[in-house]
């Protein structure tokens, strides 16, 4: 059974939430406030967390960050808050999804269930560590070893793009396919590809001149 931290300070779309994912066969642990959640996110072993961005005492991104210094678990924003400036504050701070209040519990479980599977499947959640381009990916601590062997630290967006790179290392990775990865499907039409191009840079930047080969107008592939 999958476990899911749901940090949420009105009890009522807790409570809501609650009950509906256990009738799903999920276990779900509650937080009503900022503190509580932190505690129980970095010394609890969840699969998931389900992170209001609003919340008294210590507000949903200062958990976000926290968490990610500490654990990988795959966090999912719900908040009232569905201005693209939050959004991508979110996006910033580890969030893999964003749902915006009110939502429908059947999106959420949909949108759960995705990031549970992408999680536990692909070539690079099979092993360990990897070898790409005659260096080193560790998958578990999501660092990379480079050419001269020092360990690389990568945020979770950048070491997203590599595992897509990775994952169809014999093809050319739409650019297209990469944002709708990292910012689900509604992305390419509310932000367009900017980002991404700040994200490829930082990445190319940690790693060696080359690494990632681009393909113009059409995308990126890994050079090996």
């Amino acid at each position: 059974m999958k476990n899911i931290l749901l940090i949420e300070d009105n009890k009522d779309i807790s409570q809501n939430v609650k009950e509906y994912l256990e009738m799903e066969d999920y276990c779900v642990d509650q937080a009503f406030d900022g503190e509580v959640g932190i505690e129980k996110a970095t010394r609890g072993d969840y699969d998931i967390i389900l992170l209001d961005l609003s919340l008294p005492e210590v507000d949903g991104i200062t958990i976000a960050r926290k968490v990610s210094q500490k654990k990988n678990t795959p966090i999912i924003m719900t908040t009232a808050r569905g201005g693209v400036d939050d959004r991508l504050l979110g996006f910033e701070m580890w969030a893999i999804d964003y749902l915006v209040k009110p939502f429908d519990l059947r999106e959420l479980l949909a949108r759960i269930r995705v990031h549970l599977s992408s999680e536990t499947t692909g070539v690079n959640q099979e092993q360990a560590c990897i070898m790409v381009a005659g260096a080193e990916i560790c998958t578990e601590k999501r660092t990379f070893r480079n050419k001269e062997w020092e360990e690389v630290h990568l945020t979770q967006k950048e070491f997203l793009i590599l595992q897509k790179l990775i994952d169809q290392k014999q093809s050319v990775v739409s650019r297209s396919d990469i944002i709708e990865y990292l910012w689900w499907t509604d992305a390419l039409f509310e932000w367009g590809d900017n980002k991404l191009d700040v994200y490829i840079s930082n990445l190319r930047s940690k790693l060696w001149k080359a690494v990632i080969k681009t393909i113009k107008w059409v995308g990126y592939t890994l050079w090996e």
